[in-house]
């Protein structure tokens, strides 16, 4: 498996998102599941949608997905300073300045959405480091493979365990830098609305920003026309008030606002909305 993932990311860029386009189709036309659960969420998040647009958008988000999926093999195997040539443009890059300048640690949210990988990479390259909670896949060889290639960054992988989550509230209250996915289905969270449903969400991200004062910066990777990346870096200052459910509400509103931006690159065959409130009908029945 090692060797493979080496192999593959030797690949340059074009060829691998080429590839990652094929393969994408074949997920579409081959009524897959990742095409099932991608049409059932682009229906509930975008009821409005044409029948044609709506086709448009699942064949190409399962694209833009498996292109990731492609690409990811080179981000963890090639050199940094070559992964900077795959930056056209960075956006809102005072943000990111002013949140690292600061006494304060940094909360990067990183999404699924673009090549979100790639930016383990990218802040090294910039002479920073990071601390990420790791929840190893179910095959043993391939949990090693990644846990040891984010690492190569000199980033710090920790458990989702309670051990783990306490490193991370260490580094913030020192004025380091946690990144942390906020769209994926928690253990403990609250139903916050996105796009209007209502989404089990993670309690911690709130927690660790009002127990350590750290700036809550939103973060996306959006492939561009060119094949390259544009970089993107917002501020989330309302994930920081006191309730609980407001501050998750805000972060829910930013999340949404950039999906909403480049709906196509978000990951639509995730099941977001598995987890339901009490008396809710299941929405993934059959999947």
């Amino acid at each position: 498996m090692y060797y493979l993932i080496i192999s593959v990311g030797l690949l340059p860029r074009a060829l691998l998102q080429w590839l990652g386009r094929m393969l994408g189709l074949i997920l579409y036309h081959g009524q897959s599941r990742s095409r099932r659960i991608s049409d059932r969420n682009i229906e509930l998040c975008f009821p409005h949608l044409t029948a044609e647009e709506h086709q448009q958008l699942v064949r190409e988000s399962l694209i833009s997905t498996a292109q990731t999926a492609f690409e990811t093999p080179a981000v963890w195997t090639k050199k940094s300073e070559h992964l900077l040539t795959w930056i056209d443009h960075v956006y809102g890059e005072e943000v990111i300045e002013e949140a690292l300048s600061g006494n304060s640690g940094t909360l990067l949210l990183v999404p699924h959405i673009g090549n979100w990988e790639l930016f383990n990479a990218i802040f090294a390259q910039k002479g920073f480091q990071l601390t990420a909670l790791f929840k190893p896949p179910k095959q043993k060889a391939l949990a090693s493979i990644i846990e040891k290639v984010r690492m190569r960054y000199g980033n710090d992988m920790v458990p989702t365990n309670s051990r783990g989550l306490v490193r991370l509230f260490r580094v913030l209250s020192a004025g380091g830098n946690v990144a942390v996915l906020p769209d994926q289905v928690p253990e403990s969270g609250l139903f916050i609305s996105f796009f209007g449903i209502p989404a089990y969400t993670d309690r911690l991200v709130h927690r660790l920003v009002r127990k350590t004062n750290a700036a809550p910066v939103l973060v996306a990777l959006i492939r561009n026309s060119r094949g390259r990346f544009d970089l993107h870096y917002a501020a989330v200052p309302e994930l920081a008030v006191e309730d609980e459910q407001a501050g998750l509400g805000a972060l829910n509103t930013a999340l949404e606002a950039l999906v909403r931006e480049h709906p196509a690159q978000y990951q639509w065959e995730y099941k977001r909305f598995k987890k339901r409130p009490t008396g809710s009908a299941e929405i993934y029945n059959g999947f």
